[in-house]
């Protein structure tokens, strides 16, 4: 299994009488000032972002360069989320194989882990530092309101500079905690610490020789390349690390070191140069502060007394529970376990068989990252291939309701053919529709807003995110769940979201940028057209490989890694780009629930750790084969992907 692993941070509790540890946690909690700081600094800009939106609209006057600050201020502030997400050790992971190792083994790969990231955020912070040296001397400005460039530059090279200071205070820790744990440990370190330096020694040596041989031999240095990194990703390396790390000494092989690295620093700050930088963590604001406010669990009553009294009416509530709770956080692992931990208690109570009842919640949080507006997903593979979030967003509406419809016909049918997995509810829910329904205002107003306002062309996916994100915080607000901490903790999670993600999203692009030098498109491209086969034999079999991947990989990490380099190919074959990030998502999301693995049926065996495995796989099984049919459909039919968007407002 493969997960967003989150190593424990050092709390204060645990603090022995060890300086550097107190150093380390000292450093950490500035680290989180900082980054708290910068977040709340984001929710000031989605106010303001909501202020211009209205001018612009009803006085005709809009915040003059609102777009410049936007950009500026959301550059530093994700790059002040980078040391506070090592200080809490944010960092995706694949933990496939980690249960084979010792404990001293996995102590030891997590200070090698801990090592690459030191290098990767150090490479960064020098190259990024260069950059904004080469724009001071050339005194680059902002185009409208004339602001330096450099500074703000300056300002994201030092944070990644602390960072990775951070980081080398993490690395001592934990090496010394791993010797702690015996001799054999500490000799096998310098073993490996010996061989990594003779390794790089060969290369810098022999720099000429390997890139002459990649140059003529593209097909299997790309092969090499591929294999090194996931090896590297079964050994508990993360993933934004290994993939900057490997993208930047592979490209060197065909354009040499330097070009390399300052390709490196020219990916990430082109990045944070995107027009849709902002997107991303303002709808993760959104999603924390919407749960906060129980936005998502008014729509879970609202389901429930609308379908509650049919058979299987809490199998029913529960998909239309996911479905607004997905749609507001974005995330399927989280839905799963938020409507799990409500639902099945409560399908326990009435009687309904643990196979249905664990199989309809892990069918039901794959609909977290399909349906707008917080998809994280979509907007994950909008900023890989460079799609448009709007968009995407508006194409997800309908395969998003042929989901959840599919779904509940599912449920209809489980119960149909086996009554006794469902019991009939009987009980009153009469004169409480009204009170429900008035407790959805929020929840219609964020996504009517959200959606219809992209939709109709009043605002960029950006401004949407922000409206999205200012609404659900004077939602929470006005219901008084900011209290004492809950408004500190919101900014944290959206920190620790922010760090791992646009970490991923950096070492994606350096990646990529290896994958254009290698010319691996083109070389994958010929080779498709030499087969001979039909656009939609291609495509089935790119599927059947992402079912694969989907099944022991995070929605996230495989996207990070594929979306780059299979989307040039599907474009090529003639596919929309809209259609292909829905199916890309559909696709990873139905791998989370079928075997050999399926992340969320071990989500919620740990959930309910007295139903087997093979019982939750049961119940999820008709819910693969209505997955299934969705894809299919899908494929089949484009239209029902397109044909919103087709209309939408310019």
């Amino acid at each position: 299994m493969a997960t967003a692993t989150h190593a424990q941070p050092i709390e204060i509790d645990d603090l022995d009488r060890s300086l550097l540890d107190r150093i380390e946690f000292r450093l950490g909690e500035i680290s989180k000032v900082v980054a708290i700081a910068c977040v709340c600094g984001m929710l000031f800009v989605a106010a303001l972002t909501m202020v211009d939106v209205l001018l612009r609209w009803f006085a005709n006057e809009p915040i003059p360069a609102i777009n410049e600050i936007v950009q500026m201020t959301f550059s530093v502030a994700i790059s002040a989320c980078i040391p506070a997400g090592m200080t809490q050790r944010v960092n995706l992971k694949i933990d496939l194989v980690a249960r084979y190792f010792s404990k001293t083994v996995h102590a030891w790969l997590e200070v090698l882990g801990s090592a690459t990231l030191w290098l990767f955020y150090g490479i960064l912070a020098w190259r990024i530092y260069i950059y904004a040296e080469t724009l001071a001397s050339e005194g680059r400005t902002t185009v409208i309101l004339g602001l330096a460039q450099a500074p703000f530059m300056y300002g994201v090279a030092a944070l990644l500079a602390f960072g990775t200071l951070v980081q080398t205070l993490i690395i001592i820790n934990e090496a010394r905690r791993a010797s702690a744990l015996g001799a054999r440990g500490i000799l096998g370190a310098i073993v490996t610490t010996i061989a990594i330096a003779l390794v790089t020694w060969w290369w810098v040596a022999h720099t000429a020789m390997l890139s002459s041989w990649a140059q003529s031999h593209i097909g299997l240095t790309v092969t090499l390349v591929f294999v090194l990194m996931w090896l590297m990703t079964l050994i508990l390396i993360p993933i934004a690390s290994i993939m900057g790390i490997i993208g930047v000494l592979s490209a060197s092989l065909f354009i040499g070191i330097l070009p390399s690295l300052g390709a490196a620093s020219t990916e990430v700050t082109g990045f944070l140069g995107n027009s849709q930088l902002a997107t991303l963590p303002l709808f993760l604001m959104m999603g924390s502060f919407a749960a906060v406010a129980d936005i998502s669990e008014d729509v879970y009553r609202l389901a429930h007394v609308i379908l509650g009294r049919l058979r299987g009416g809490l199998a029913l509530t529960t998909i239309a529970g996911c479905a607004g709770f997905g749609a507001l956080t974005g995330h399927s692992i989280s839905t799963t376990v938020t409507i799990g931990k409500v639902a099945l208690p409560e399908m326990q109570a009435r009687g309904y068989s643990p196979a249905f009842s664990t199989g309809v919640c892990a069918a039901g949080g794959t609909l977290g990252a399909l349906l707008p507006p917080a998809s994280g997903p979509l907007i994950l593979f909008a900023l890989l291939s460079e799609a448009s979030i709007g968009q995407l967003f508006v194409a997800a509406i309908g395969p998003g309701i042929l989901a959840t419809v599919l779904y509940l016909i599912t449920i209809a049918i489980y119960v149909r053919i086996s009554p006794n997995s469902a019991p009939l509810n009987t009980d009153e829910e009469r004169g409480r529709l009204w009170a429900a329904t008035k407790r959805c205002g929020p929840a219609a107003l964020l996504f009517g807003s959200v959606l219809g306002g992209i939709y109709f062309g009043v605002f960029t996916a950006t401004e949407a995110a922000a409206v999205g994100a200012f609404e659900s915080f004077l939602c929470a607000l006005f219901r008084g769940k900011l209290r004492g901490k809950a408004f500190w903790h919101v900014m944290a999670s959206t920190t620790a979201t922010t760090a791992m993600i646009y970490g991923l999203i950096f070492g994606a692009q350096i990646f990529s940028f290896f994958v254009g030098v290698s010319a691996l498109t083109e070389s994958a491209t010929s080779a498709m057209e030499h087969l001979n086969w039909a656009p939609i034999s291609i495509m089935s079999l790119i599927l059947v490989v992402y079912l694969l991947l989907g099944s022991v990989m995070e929605s996230f990490a495989v996207m990070v890694i594929t979306v780059p380099i299979v989307t040039p190919l599907v474009l090529h074959l003639g596919y929309d780009i809209l259609w292909w990030g829905i199916i890309n998502i559909c696709v990873v999301e139905t791998g989370l629930i079928h075997p050999p693995l399926g992340l969320n049926v071990f989500v919620l065996k740990s959930i309910q750790p007295d139903v087997s495995i093979w019982t939750v796989y049961k119940g999820v099984f008709p819910f693969v084969i209505a997955d299934l049919v969705k894809l299919v459909l899908l494929v089949l039919f484009p239209a029902i992907t397109l044909w919103l968007v087709t209309s939408m407002g310019t």
